[in-house]
Formats: structure tokens, sequence, C-alpha cells
């Protein structure tokens, strides 16, 4: 995982637009894949989740409502540094 894209990156750079969310934050001190920084988050429109693993593991999750349509179901090891990036800014661009 991208150092810089965490929980922190999220905090700042996506969950501070996102004005017609309600957001919830987890942690999980064992998961699958160490630790876990799950974010919650649903609107009218869409909804999903972004879990941050301690080991390095990305996962994303994004549902359209109004069209009942998957957009984003998502899981990167930590060696897909780029596709994390991607991933990332893929999601930002959907909400």
């Amino acid at each position: 995982m991208d150092k810089n894209k965490d929980l922190l990156w999220f905090k700042t750079a996506i969950e501070s637009t996102l004005k017609d969310y309600e957001i919830n934050h987890r942690y999980y001190e064992d998961g699958d894949f160490g630790s876990l920084n799950q974010i919650e988050f649903n609107s009218k429109e869409k909804g999903g989740n972004i879990d941050f693993w301690g080991l390095g593991w990305l996962g994303v999750f994004l549902w359209d409502y109004k069209k009942e349509k998957e957009i984003i179901n998502v899981l990167l090891e930590p060696n897909q540094v780029q596709k994390q990036k991607r991933l990332l800014e893929e999601l930002k661009s959907n909400l």
C-alpha cells in the first residue's frame, strides 16, 4: 500500500468532500489481512466501503442505489501499489 494513500489521506482527500454522505469509521484489531480500518459511506444515491488493511491490502466497494448496480468491487494485494492508486482515484471520481 502506498503510504500516502491511507486512512488520513481518505479523510482529507475524499471524506472532506462528501457532504451528502453518512460516514462511519470502524477499526478491527484482527482481520484476514491484519488490522482493519474500514470506512463506510452512504448517501441516497451511492454507498460502499473502503478497507485499509494493516498488511497493505486495499478493498473498495461502491454501489449505485438508484441503478441497483455495483460500480466497484476490488481487493488489491500490497504489491499492487499503482493499481491501488488508480483504484482510489476511480473511487473518488465516482462519488
